[in-house]
C-alpha cells in the first residue's frame, strides 16, 4: 500500500487526531532545562512560565502572547537535545532573538507568493544568513516556521520536517507524478539531498506536496502534519502507521534508485517516466542485475508485461526502459520487429531483439513485453 492509500483510509483519524503533548519538565529533560535555565535569565524567566506538559496548541498561543515566549516554548515543545539546550539557551537571548522573529513574519507575510515567502524565510535561517540561530538546524526552524505562520493565510504554508518527516516526502512524490531520485539518494530508510538541490528546493516541494494531498482528500494541512508526525520515535514496523508506510516505501524506491545514477538519461521526462515505471512494476533492479538464469523476471511473457502508466509518449518510454534493461544485462540488443497484441481488455506492445553478450557466439532472441493500455485508450 503506498503511503497516499493509507492517507486515504485514515480521514477519520486524521480529522480527529491530538498530537500527544511534550512532558519536557520529565526524564532526559530534566538536567539539560535545568542548565538552560541558569544560564540565560530571559530563557529562565519564560521557562518557569510553561506548563510542564507541551502540547500545539500551548505552543500557537503562545506565538500570539509574545514571540520570544513561542521560541522557548517551541525548542522545548521539539524534544530539545540534552546535548543542545544550554547552548541554545545561552545563545538566543531574547535582544538578539526578537529580531529575527519579527524579520521572518515580515518575510512570511510580504505580498509574494506562498513560495517566494516559504524560500526566502528558509533562505533567511541558513546558517550565517541574518535570521539564523545559534544551535538550531533546520529540524528546529521549521518547527518556528509553521508555528509563526499558523494563523497566515497560506494556500502552502510551512510545515515540520525534519528526519522523519523526510521519507515522508520521498513517499508521496510518485502519485505527484514526481522522481524522488532528482531530490534525493536514499540511504537505507533514510534519504539524503541530492548534490544539485537545496533546503529550499526541497522543503518547499514536500509542504506544496503535503497541502495538495490534504485538499485533494478534504482535510486541514494541520492535522494532517501533526498525525503523519506525531508518532513516537519508537514505532513498531509491525504497527501500521504513516511512518512504518513511509519507510516501508523508501526502501521499495531505493531498489529502483541506481536508474537516475548510472544510465545517464539526460532528458528528465525519461528519467521521470523510467524510475516511475521501474517503481510500478515493483522492478527489484538488485534482482534484475543478479538474476542467475539472465532473463528478465518481468516483462518477459504476456502474463508478466511491465505496465507503462504514462499516457503521452508511452511508446518512447518502451524504446528507453528497453534501453535501460539491456544495459543493467551487460546486452547489446538490435530491435529486429514490434508487435501490437489484443489480451482480452489489454492492449500489449511486443518488442522482439536480437541480443547478444560478450560470452555469446552469436545473437539470441529476446521479447519484452509492455500493457500500453493507459496510453492506447487515451487516444
Amino acid at each position: 500500500m503506498s503511503l497516499t492509500q493509507f492517507i486515504n483510509h485514515h480521514i477519520d483519524d486524521i480529522n480527529n487526531y491530538t498530537q500527544p503533548a511534550t512532558r519536557w519538565r520529565e526524564g532526559r529533560f530534566s538536567v539539560p532545562v535545568g542548565k538552560a535555565e541558569s544560564t540565560n535569565g530571559d530563557f529562565a524567566d519564560v521557562i518557569r512560565t510553561l506548563p510542564a506538559e507541551l502540547s500545539r496548541e500551548h505552543v500557537v498561543g503562545f506565538f500570539r502572547e509574545d514571540l520570544y515566549k513561542g521560541f522557548v516554548a517551541t525548542i522545548l515543545w521539539g524534544g530539545i537535545s540534552r546535548f543542545r539546550a544550554e547552548e541554545i539557551a545561552r545563545n538566543n537571548d531574547r535582544k538578539t532573538t526578537m529580531p529575527k522573529l519579527e524579520r521572518l513574519v515580515a518575510l512570511l507575510r510580504d505580498k509574494k507568493t506562498d513560495e517566494e515567502r516559504i524560500e526566502n524565510a528558509i533562505a533567511s535561517l541558513k546558517r550565517g544568513s541574518e535570521n539564523s540561530f545559534y544551535g538550531i538546524g533546520p529540524s528546529y526552524f521549521t518547527k518556528l516556521l509553521y508555528f509563526l505562520a499558523y494563523d497566515m493565510d497560506l494556500n502552502t504554508r510551512p510545515l515540520i520536517y525534519d528526519e522523519n518527516m523526510k521519507p515522508v516526502h520521498f513517499a508521496l512524490m510518485p502519485e505527484a507524478g514526481k522522481n524522488p531520485f532528482f531530490y534525493y539518494v536514499p540511504i537505507g530508510n533514510k534519504v539524503t539531498y541530492a548534490e544539485f538541490t537545496s533546503f529550499e528546493d526541497v522543503y518547499y516541494d514536500y509542504c506544496e506536496l503535503m497541502c495538495e494531498t490534504a485538499r485533494e482528500i478534504g482535510v486541514d494541512v494541520k492535522n494532517l502534519e501533526a498525525w503523519v508526525f506525531g508518532w513516537p520515535a519508537n514505532i513498531n514496523a509491525q504497527q501500521p502507521n504513516p511512518r512504518v508506510i513511509a519507510k516501508t516505501e523508501v526502501d521499495r524506491m531505493a531498489a529502483a534508485g541506481i536508474l537516475k545514477y548510472n544510465f545517464g538519461i539526460e532528458d528528465l521526462d525519461d528519467a521521470i517516466g523510467a524510475s516511475r515505471i521501474f517503481y510500478d512494476n515493483k522492478i527489484d533492479v538488485p534482482e534484475l542485475l543478479y538474476s542467475e538464469d539472465g532473463e528478465f523476471h518481468i516483462g518477459n511473457d504476456m502474463e508478466h508485461p511491465i505496465v507503462i502508466t504514462e499516457t503521452d509518449s508511452y511508446v518512447h518510454l518502451e524504446y528507453v526502459i528497453t534501453d535501460i534493461l539491456f544495459q543493467l544485462k551487460n546486452l547489446e540488443p538490435k530491435m529486429t520487429s514490434q508487435q501490437c497484441l489484443s489480451v482480452g481488455d489489454k492492449k500489449l506492445d511486443r518488442l522482439c531483439f536480437e541480443v547478444k553478450s560478450v560470452q555469446d557466439t552469436k545473437p539470441r532472441e529476446m521479447d519484452v513485453y509492455f500493457d500500453i493500455t493507459a496510453g492506447y485508450n487515451a487516444y
